[in-house]
């Protein structure tokens, strides 16, 4: 059967394109519909008195679902409250085949409604009713964004909502050959990073005029290939010419970068922001580039450690 009810105590079902048809709507009474696909339905006429949310997307891992999850759970949850001649709702949640895009919208629903329930469990769940239930990986990722924010109701507005889709404008600027139309500098605003609760924090300085360039919050920490590869498995000439130690440090896009960043380039230097020193002190690539140690950095913002000096600060 191509239509499975969720397990629970909800009138909620899913399924794929197939369970629109006239004797599978009557048969299990649905009075709610959400389509969650890319498809003219009004060749369904049968459907013209249920009550519907379209959500058109296709079943591709960089496809944009998570911003749908609130209004979805919202919509279901307020359709199984929807009493038709003294009845509840039944809502039915199809895509194509009932395995991806529909489970991803339900998987939220339950995520949203049972606050205690980790992803792994919503989708241990769903499988018991419909064990072909895959969500592809990019909605599995979202589904997991989604748990820890919290399930939100403002999902839009939310700082780790905001920085994956940055993220995602980077990967599509990079896939163009281009630089990104915007640029989140990590200490400006909300991008601010939270203050070390350790001890003791490090600050990078230029070698040449002792001006901060970074401090640990910004770090963007890897673990170099060379080190996480024994001897014994590194045997290609690739991995032979890599250093066992890292010759830059790698930080996040900070506010003294902006008049180099702006200018809408690839590539190119980094200098100190000390205008009376103006030295070369690092390099910037929003296509990446290799650390020393092997270890690719993308985008990349690295400080060349022979230009600057790294000291310690105690915390008082």
């Amino acid at each position: 059967m191509d239509i499975s009810r969720v397990p629970g105590n909800d009138n909620l079902y899913i399924g794929g394109i197939n369970c629109l048809k006239e004797h599978t709507i009557q048969r299990f009474s649905i009075s709610h519909i959400v389509s969650v696909i890319k498809y003219d339905l009004k060749k369904f006429r049968h459907l013209q008195d249920c009550k519907h949310l379209s959500i058109e997307v296709d079943d591709v891992e960089d496809e944009n679902l998570i911003e749908y999850f609130e209004k979805s759970g919202a919509w279901i949850e307020e359709a199984l409250r929807d009493e038709n001649h003294g009845k509840p709702g039944v809502v039915l949640v199809h895509c194509a085949m009932g395995i991806s895009r529909s489970a991803t919208i339900i998987l939220a629903y339950l995520l949203r409604r049972n606050t205690n329930y980790e992803v792994a469990d919503a989708l241990s769940i769903l499988r018991k009713c419909r064990p072909e239930v895959q969500p592809n990986d990019g909605f599995m990722a979202q589904l997991m964004l989604y748990k820890n924010m919290g399930c939100p109701q403002d999902i839009e507005v939310h700082p780790q909502y905001q920085s994956w889709i940055y993220q995602r404008e980077i990967t599509v600027a990079r896939n163009l050959g281009v630089a990104p139309h915007r640029i989140r500098f990590s200490d400006e605003g909300e991008n601010v990073a939270q203050k070390s609760k350790t001890e003791k924090e490090t600050e990078l300085r230029c070698r040449k005029c002792r001006k901060k360039l970074a401090t640990t919050p910004y770090y963007v920490q890897h673990v170099p290939k060379s080190s996480s590869t024994s001897s014994q498995t590194r045997s290609t000439d690739e991995d032979s010419i890599y250093r066992a130690e890292c010759t830059s440090y790698f930080i996040h896009p900070l506010s003294w970068m902006r008049d180099t960043l702006e200018k809408g380039l690839l590539s190119g230097r980094l200098e100190c922001p000390n205008n009376r020193c103006s030295s070369l002190v690092g390099r910037y690539s929003w296509q990446g580039q290799r650390c020393s140690c092997g270890t690719w950095i993308c985008p990349s913002f690295s400080l060349q450690k022979s230009r600057c000096d790294e000291v310690i600060l105690f915390k008082s």
